[in-house]
């Protein structure tokens, strides 16, 4: 069941780039003759490098179900899924060149984006929201996000969009994850559940509906209770950090959910190169079209993952890559 959301922030419309001329249309059409078919038919066999995060963690599930679903009419993977350190490190590769496409946390994806067209990057589609939530064992006495100041907190892989959002949420508490917690950042996103498990953290932060690290938290024995801001902190939050929008994880997200819980988040995305082959593209959201239910199925927040919605949490529809409009 998708998230309510707030209207995204809308940034201002860029100036609309020069159209090309007739000469130039021309001259790179014939480019493409000369280059020949198998040229492009290799261009065209080759599945789109997709960075997605450390192991264990949401981005890296999202990303191997859609490689496993997402497939040519011949049966052929247009995506490979590539594990690395998550949104900062996904960002500078796909900047050089070194992947197609990569799982952006929704945060960053605003704050990047806000630069309009001056930048190379597109959304090729939205991939679920991301709401940021606390979890501590079910026997802690915490009750509030500001009950952990002082304490062990994993906040995640130092170069995760995670991070990012849990800064923006504390910085709006008034807090700073450095200063006013003992805070703990992991390799891997699977090893910040272990930590808690093991009693070396008492907190995990974490985000999105079907998240693995809540899911085992919460699957643990004792189980476990989850923590956000309060109702009467968000206008604060947003006021401070306006990209960020509120949202609601409704009742039974997780066990220990037991009512819908307020927070705030943002809508992660799958940026690539404006650069990237249009025909390409095309292929990998035409798929996502046709793989719909089954996504869904595997991922429940992937039910988002539609145009419909990717149109929707756009700043802008000029940030939208040309295969999204």
């Amino acid at each position: 069941m998708p998230l309510p959301l707030l209207p995204a922030p809308r940034c201002p419309a860029p100036a609309a780039a020069p159209r090309p001329t007739r000469r130039r249309l021309l001259a790179l059409a014939a480019a493409g003759a000369l280059a020949g078919p198998s040229r492009f038919a290799a261009a065209e066999a080759a599945p789109l490098r997709l960075g997605t995060s450390t192991p264990g963690g949401g981005f890296a599930l999202y990303g191997e179900t859609l490689q496993r679903l997402l497939t040519a009419p011949g049966g052929r993977p247009l995506l490979q899924a590539r594990p690395t350190r998550g949104t900062e490190e996904n960002l500078a590769l796909l900047r050089a060149g070194a992947l197609d496409a990569a799982l952006v946390q929704g945060t960053a994806a605003d704050e990047l984006l806000a630069a309009g067209e001056a930048q190379p990057l597109r959304i090729l589609f939205a991939m679920y929201p991301s709401p940021g939530l606390l979890a501590v064992p079910a026997a802690s006495p915490a009750t509030r996000l500001e009950d952990l100041r002082g304490q062990p907190v994993v906040f995640g892989v130092r170069a995760s969009g995670l991070v990012t959002l849990a800064r923006r949420v504390f910085d709006g508490l008034g807090l700073d994850l450095e200063r006013d917690f003992q805070a703990l950042f992991v390799e891997r996103a699977a090893d910040g559940p272990t930590a808690v498990l093991e009693g070396r953290a008492r907190g995990l932060w974490g985000a999105g509906e079907g998240w693995p690290g809540f899911l085992r938290l919460a699957a643990a024995p004792g189980g476990a209770r989850f923590l956000a801001p309060q109702p009467a902190q968000i206008p604060a939050i947003l006021a401070r950090h306006p990209r960020l929008q509120a949202m609601e994880l409704p009742a039974g997200t997780y066990a220990g959910i037991e009512s819908p819980l307020p927070t705030v988040g943002s809508v992660n995305v799958v940026l690539v190169r404006e650069d990237l082959a249009p025909a390409r593209a095309a292929a990998v959201l035409q798929a996502l079209q046709a793989a719909g239910p089954a996504l869904a199925a595997a991922l429940p927040q992937a039910a988002f993952s539609t145009l419909e919605n990717t149109r929707r949490s756009a700043p802008s529809p000029a940030l939208l890559h040309p295969a999204a409009r």
